[in-house]
């Protein structure tokens, strides 16, 4: 389960920063920190 939300994720946020012109690393590293409950540095 983890791994298809992982993966979800990154698609979402592959196509929300390529609409925008932003890094992905601007979107994933929030998400994981909300989302997922990872640390900062580990995202």
């Amino acid at each position: 389960m983890n791994a298809v939300s992982y993966i979800l994720l990154g698609l979402a946020a592959g196509i929300l920063s390529g609409l925008i012109g932003i890094g992905g690393g601007t979107i994933i590293v929030p998400a994981l920190v909300l989302f997922f409950g990872m640390s900062q540095h580990l995202a």
